[in-house]
């Protein structure tokens, strides 16, 4: 584990207008591109490379969508303005997927068949991009998943009965059994002996609460499990679950609700009492909203999971790109933003690596090594996914950026081959998708 201490507030706020320089300014720059440009090899008939974009732009969960839309459209930004690709710009097309895995098929058709795009990235549903695997392996086109946690997209096919993964997919965020393997370490941490979890009645609530489990018995994490909620997914009225909850009498709780759910959860707990009657609430996604229902940010004092922190690592590439995005958007990138962001530049030195072949890029991804904001990691050779640890802390507020911010903040970095070791201790099939 890594102790790192996240920077809090000084005073005022940044404005959101740029400077009038802006573009000299991204000329100069060369941290927030985070990368060495490769001898060019980008095809010269082309005009420009372009790029697909599958997110939730609409409905309860568009918060990330927006956000990726502002990582991407600054990546976009600076590398035009630095020369393109290979001289060539670079543009993306975005598609709503609406969360729903027929919509994104749809969408992911017409980017690859209309559009004759180069590549894809995005997805934020685990169950959306679990029923998108196997027609993504069937296009035969590289995605990049840049928030979608499942592990069981990244577990080869075969080995589970829930894994999809395949040759055409990537993941360049921390996922579910990452994250799940850092909550534990916080778990043994805490004076907490009973826990229980309310989460979204799909996929992704259901492998948190299973992953958390065996991780926590794999690693000897002395604790029982007592009460499990799952609200559906939009679910506007907690009070039911919050009471099924509160009258367990848990010493903590773990949460992967996300999107509006969380913060209207957070917002009617904070009603109903919950936080100063449950000692711990750690919020799996907790940096991945900005506000509560009723305005107020997360409470200060709980436990969050974020899978990328603008302050960690403290790195040249990550202090431009943090500075730089408050300087355009007035608001601190969180993990979609820098997800989003990093795929457009692991494309573009693929790209400017071997081309725009599909197969090229694929096999230029496979066992890619690689450095952005969120720092140096590679990506794993038998699942495809980043090599990232998985970051908590506890939620505090900056004055200088107006937002919620992990300080303390600890990084708990993980090999395959530890994750696996600790899920066959706990005697549990889940896939370590890493």
């Amino acid at each position: 584990m890594t102790d790192v201490n996240g920077t809090d507030g000084h005073d005022g706020r940044h404005g959101r207008s740029l400077s009038v320089d802006r573009r000299s300014f991204l000329k100069t720059t060369t941290a927030g591109a985070g990368l060495t440009a490769l001898a060019g090899c980008a095809d010269d008939d082309d005009d420009e490379i372009t790029l697909g974009a599958l997110y939730i732009m609409s409905g309860f969960a568009s918060l990330y969508g927006e956000e990726a839309e502002r990582g991407y459209e600054l990546a976009v930004e600076e590398i035009n303005a630095n020369g393109g690709i290979d001289g060539q710009e670079v543009d993306v097309i975005a598609r709503d997927t609406e969360g729903d895995t027929d919509a994104g098929i749809r969408q992911m058709r017409s980017l690859i068949e209309e559009d004759g795009v180069d590549g894809l990235f995005g997805l934020d549903s685990s169950g959306v991009a679990q029923g998108m695997a196997p027609q993504i392996q069937a296009e035969q086109m590289p995605m990049m998943v840049t928030h979608a946690a499942t592990p069981f997209l990244t577990s080869p096919e075969g080995e589970h009965e829930n894994s999809v993964g395949n040759e055409w997919i990537f993941r360049n965020s921390v996922d579910l059994s990452i994250n799940m393997y850092g909550a534990a370490q916080v778990a043994d941490e805490l004076d907490a002996d009973e826990w229980a979890t309310i989460g979204a009645d799909y996929a992704f609530g259901y492998e948190t609460w299973d992953y958390f489990q065996a991780f926590c018995e794999g690693l000897g994490v002395d604790v029982e499990f007592t009460a499990e909620q799952y609200p559906a997914l939009g679910t506007s009225d907690y009070s039911p679950y919050i009471n099924s909850v509160l009258n367990e009498e848990p010493d903590a709780v773990i949460t992967p609700l996300w999107g509006a759910d969380l913060t209207t959860f957070v917002g009617q707990a904070e009603e109903a009492g919950w936080f100063d009657e449950i000692d711990y609430t750690l919020m799996t996604t907790g940096l991945g909203a900005e506000l509560t229902t009723d305005g107020q940010t997360l409470p200060v004092g709980e436990h969050a999971a974020t899978r990328y922190d603008p302050f960690v690592p403290d790195t040249p590439e990550n202090n431009t790109f943090r500075e730089t995005y408050f300087e355009e958007y007035g608001r601190l990138p969180n993990y979609n933003a820098e997800g989003a962001y990093r795929a457009v530049y692991l494309y573009k030195e693929a790209i400017e690596a071997v081309g725009t072949d599909p197969e090229a890029l694929r096999d230029h991804f496979t066992g890619m090594e690689h450095t952005g904001p969120a720092g140096e990691y590679e990506f794993a050779e038998n699942t495809n996914q980043a090599t990232l640890p998985a970051v908590w802390g506890e939620v505090s507020a900056s004055d200088e950026y107006d937002d919620n911010v992990l300080d303390p903040v600890d990084l708990y970095e993980v090999t395959p081959q530890e994750m696996r070791d600790t899920l066959d201790a706990a005697g549990s099939d889940l896939p370590a998708g890493l």
